[in-house]
């Protein structure tokens, strides 16, 4: 398997072996409609851990619901999230996310941390590509070991090993078409890190398997170290959360043709109605509404495995959740999604996959609500 990953991903980088390293020109990126917005780790993956204890999947969240907040309130473009709670999100699954919704850019969000080197502080934002910088294989390997906590991550990433070095070489020679876009959107974050007093750096390419197969422009950013004492105080505080997703925000806004705001501005936000009426992702997050697709209800309970070898077409589900609905009965869901429409895209695939006659439902706050409700909140 590795071998067949590794001659195919050589193809493509011989195939565009043409394409020179990025010319970051002011050449605008297009309108945009869709923004995918990656919070980086998650549930059992807390990511990178600061010196006093907080945990990089929690500002990675924050950063990332600011950011959202920010566009859907003062523009047209539709906002997706990769997740919008506490909860753990495959590797692959982000880019899917991303692909399946059509988006037009793709923003994953992180945090850095580095080993006996507390004064490191600074910025970052890279872009899918090649680089044999020892840092950067570093920094790639430490963000592409979450797919270790992923059940079949061994075919589904065709044998890559995020512990060896020839293993990233191999993946970051995979060059795709947006990668002038990704960068000219990168560079203009950087500039905005700046603006702010940020230490930053260069646009760095790497090979990192949340952009790998990004089907748009994408950039993934390490909005700075929590091995720093006081990088991880700024990170963990609301000032530094919204500096850091007002920062962002203005970089795409002044490559896509999006009014730019400023601290004042985000203030003002809370009074303002947003932009658009067909997002309603930032509906959901204060409504409380959560849509899962219920796939069956059994009496008893069981794991993930145990159903697997009840029904060998469960193992196409990559996550299975279990909620006891009685003395005797238990209810399997998957997905958790922000809008019914994101539920119908993922009840569609459960009934491809797996035949079986599943169904949407939803909770507010953890209780569940008919959906009926749940579509009146989503709709207020």
């Amino acid at each position: 398997m590795k071998v067949l990953y590794a001659a195919t991903v050589l193809c493509t980088y011989l195939l565009l072996s043409g394409i020179n390293t990025p010319s970051l020109a002011n050449d605008s990126l297009p309108k945009i409609k869709v923004v995918v917005i990656d919070a980086g780790h998650g549930g059992h993956d807390p990511g990178a851990i600061g010196i006093t204890g907080v945990q990089e999947k929690n500002i990675t969240l924050a950063i990332a619901l600011k950011l959202g907040y920010m566009i859907e309130k003062n523009t047209e473009v539709k906002v997706i999230y990769t997740r919008k709670t506490d909860v753990f999100v495959e590797l692959k699954t982000r880019t899917q996310i991303a692909n399946n919704n059509h988006a037009d850019m793709f923003i994953s969000i992180h945090c850095n941390s580095v080993e006996n080197n507390s004064a490191a502080n600074r910025a970052e934002s890279y872009v899918m590509g090649v680089d044999k910088n020892t840092a950067n294989l570093t920094i790639a390997q430490k963000e592409n070991s979450a797919i270790l906590s992923e059940k079949n991550h061994e075919s589904d990433y065709g044998g890559y090993d995020p512990n060896s070095t020839e293993d990233y070489i191999i993946l970051s020679m995979y060059q795709n078409k947006f990668l002038d876009k990704s960068a000219i959107l990168a560079k203009e974050i950087q500039a905005e890190f700046q603006a702010i007093g940020r230490q930053v750096r260069e646009v760095q390419q790497a090979g990192f398997l949340v952009l790998w197969r990004a089907a748009m422009p994408s950039v993934l950013i390490e909005t700075g170290f929590l091995s720093n004492k006081e990088e991880e105080a700024y990170l963990a505080s609301e000032k530094g959360q919204t500096e850091m997703a007002l920062a962002i925000y203005n970089g795409l806004a002044k490559e896509a043709h999006l009014p730019t705001m400023n601290m004042q501005d985000v203030k003002n936000l809370a009074n303002k109605k947003p932009a658009t009426t067909t997002s309603s992702t930032s509906n959901n997050q204060s409504s409380g509404v959560v849509y899962k697709v219920q796939i069956c209800a059994l009496q008893e309970k069981l794991e993930k495995k145990e159903l697997e070898k009840r029904d060998p077409k469960l193992k196409n589900i990559t996550q299975i959740e279990v909620e006891k609905a009685g003395d005797k009965l238990y209810r399997y869901f998957t997905g958790h999604c922000a809008t019914y429409a994101e539920a119908e895209e993922v009840l569609t695939s459960v009934m491809k996959k797996t035949g079986y006659k599943a169904e949407i439902v939803a909770y507010k706050n953890g209780t569940r609500i008919t959906l009926q409700e749940a579509k009146e909140l989503e709709n207020k």
